[in-house]
């Protein structure tokens, strides 16, 4: 049995690990889902053998409007230091880049709902048998340089680089395969007002929601598993 814990970060109650944490828990791994807003001084977070860190709304440039990024960028360092595994998705991924040294800057416009990602075709492990192509979810409006160092994975019509893996055990993935029905809707109700920037109806992204997720989920929990096997 593996002895070992796992601890995942939210910054927001909605943007929870999703079936991330369905697999942990039928791996029967140990972990900890922590939301820093709440518990932010209950937990040592170096105390654990690998690091997930969930998205959220805010910029990982408003360091001194959020305490808790330069914590985050922190932990992240000491995560790589000492060669613990580590999972960045959306603005995690951004944090990942961040301690990496890359610079976090706005895109030419907010990429929100299903839109294809292609990959790269670097080989990598977590991808292997994956579509070239494949749909995934995204709400993001920040990206990043590719850090130095680190193997570019993935991109999308809009966004140079989608996916980046760091040493083999630290991977950033802007967009979101761990999402359900429940993170979605809560997602388009509580950011309509980026949908509304984007000149975009909500509708169109709840449209075939049940299928988009089963896609999703399908490539998410073969690229989940892979990443929980290495810890």
């Amino acid at each position: 049995m593996n002895t070992k814990k796992i601890l995942a970060l939210q910054h927001i109650e909605v943007e929870t690990p999703g079936i991330i944490l369905d697999l942990m828990k039928t791996k029967k791994l140990k972990y900890d889902c922590i939301n820093i807003s709440e518990k932010s001084n209950e937990y040592n977070p170096t105390n654990y053998d690998a690091l997930i860190i969930m998205g959220g709304p805010m910029s990982v440039n408003d360091k001194e409007k959020y305490s808790f990024i330069k914590k985050e960028i922190e932990l992240v360092k000491n995560y790589i230091k000492n060669n613990k595994p580590i999972l960045g998705i959306c603005l995690g991924s951004q944090i990942i880049a961040s301690a990496l040294g890359s610079k976090i800057y706005k895109n030419s416009k907010m990429e929100l709902g299903w839109h294809n990602v292609n990959l790269s075709g670097s080989g990598d492990p977590l991808f292997k048998g994956i579509d070239n192509q494949f749909l995934a979810f995204h709400w993001h409006g920040d990206v990043f340089s590719l850090p130095n160092k680190s193997k570019n994975l993935a991109s999308s019509d809009l966004t140079e680089l989608q996916a980046f893996n760091y040493n083999n055990n630290c991977y950033g993935l802007l967009f979101h395969l761990e999402i359900n029905e429940h993170i979605v809707n809560n997602l388009v109700d509580l950011f309509e007002k980026d949908l509304i920037q984007e000149s975009l109806k909500k509708e169109i992204v709840l449209n075939n929601l049940k299928k988009n997720l089963t896609e999703v989920n399908n490539t998410g929990r073969i690229i989940f598993n892979r990443w929980l096997s290495i810890i």
